[in-house]
């Protein structure tokens, strides 16, 4: 039996809307919360004897209910993807005699098969979906050897099938599967639960964000311009955010306090969560060899010939990185500041500093 994941949006599901992030616009104040519509709980006559069970009709598929095992211990139900009964009771080995549920929202469920667990909309674990094992991979999901032998970096053994799952789907209280995968961005996707988790505690901390973009198949993000061939998109882990109540500050302090790393584009804002150990229900058991070289930010500060300033970059691997210009006189005052890609000193300046995608900041004396 597979362990089940216990880590953990379509506009209308979570803090909606998928308008891109414009980063000359003012902060939006408009405030938005995630759906109060009730989760579906499943009826169904009690079960005994454990393992073995009729066919309970009409069930939303991943949906869970408990059911007694063979000795004592209490298992679950998940309803099939056709949502017309559930599978035969899921009993873990060395279950609780007692059949108590020793779970708590902060801990991982029992093992229950091939399904993984998800923080749902009561924030409980319970909202568990079928996940599929695929030798080889499905056309379209070719990934790329490992990143400098980076385990984090490694192809997925598992996929979630978004064609038999409910978009609507609750994934964290305020955040649905459709906000997150989209079946045109491939039939299959990787939905981290420890990202979903981390996302759901940045949402917490800073209000309202709309989910501009979250996963992507290989090939629809070799067709994305801009992006690279390592784009955290094709692991699950990272999102394309709108701030609906905070400042870019803000978000960004807040993705890296919760062990992410958010990078500034002209286009969006991007938060990924690529430090932490990728799932292994969906990768698979990491190989021996410790973990490699992650790709790295690069920028350099150049003044013209013709005045102008620029910065070149590379390692941004989701487009072209935002950058902030600064211009200080001999003081140290500051003179202007603006957004642009390159940039002209104002009569005065000593120096110039630039903040290149939020991650790099390079200073250089006016010649």
């Amino acid at each position: 039996m597979m362990l089940s994941l216990w880590l953990g949006a379509c506009a209308g599901g979570g803090d909606g809307g998928t308008s891109a992030w414009d980063p000359l616009a003012d902060d939006t104040d408009a405030a938005s919360t995630g759906g109060d519509e009730e989760a579906s709980t499943g009826s169904a006559d009690e079960t005994t004897g454990g393992g073995t069970s009729g066919t309970i009709p009409g069930c939303t598929p991943g949906e869970t209910i408990a059911c007694e095992c063979p000795d004592g211990s209490m298992g679950m139900h998940v309803c099939n993807p056709e949502g017309d009964g559930y599978y035969p009771c899921e009993c873990s080995d060395g279950g609780s005699s007692d059949g108590g549920d020793e779970t708590t929202g902060d801990e991982p469920p029992p093992p229950m098969g091939n399904v993984v667990c998800y923080p749902g909309q009561s924030g409980d674990f319970s909202t568990c979906l079928p996940i599929h094992e695929f030798a080889p991979l499905p056309a379209g999901y070719e990934y790329p050897p490992p990143y400098m032998g980076d385990p984090n970096y490694r192809s997925p053994v598992a996929l979630l099938d978004l064609e038999e799952l409910d978009p609507a789907t609750y994934l964290a209280p305020n955040f649905q599967l459709g906000e997150i995968a989209q079946a045109d961005k491939g039939r299959y996707a990787v939905v981290q639960v420890h990202a979903i988790v981390s996302l759901q505690a940045l949402r917490d901390q800073v209000g309202a964000l709309g989910v501009n973009s979250g996963y992507r198949s290989p090939a629809y993000n070799a067709s994305v311009p801009g992006s690279a061939t390592y784009s955290r998109h094709m692991y699950g882990d990272a999102y394309d955010l709108n701030p609906l109540e905070v400042g870019l500050g803000t978000l960004e302090n807040a993705c890296t306090s919760h062990g992410g790393m958010l990078v500034e584009y002209t286009t969006h804002v991007h938060c990924d969560f690529r430090f932490d150990p990728v799932d292994e229900e969906f990768f698979g058991m990491a190989m021996d060899g410790g973990e490699g070289e992650r790709p790295q930010f690069q920028a350099t500060l150049e003044p013209g010939d013709d005045g102008v300033w620029r910065a070149p970059a590379e390692g941004f691997d989701e487009g072209e990185p935002l950058r902030e210009w600064t211009a200080l006189d001999a003081s140290g005052q500051v003179l202007l500041t603006i957004t642009a890609t390159d940039f002209v000193a104002p009569p005065g300046a000593a120096s110039v500093r630039v903040r290149v995608g939020a991650r790099l900041e390079r200073t250089m004396a006016v010649p």
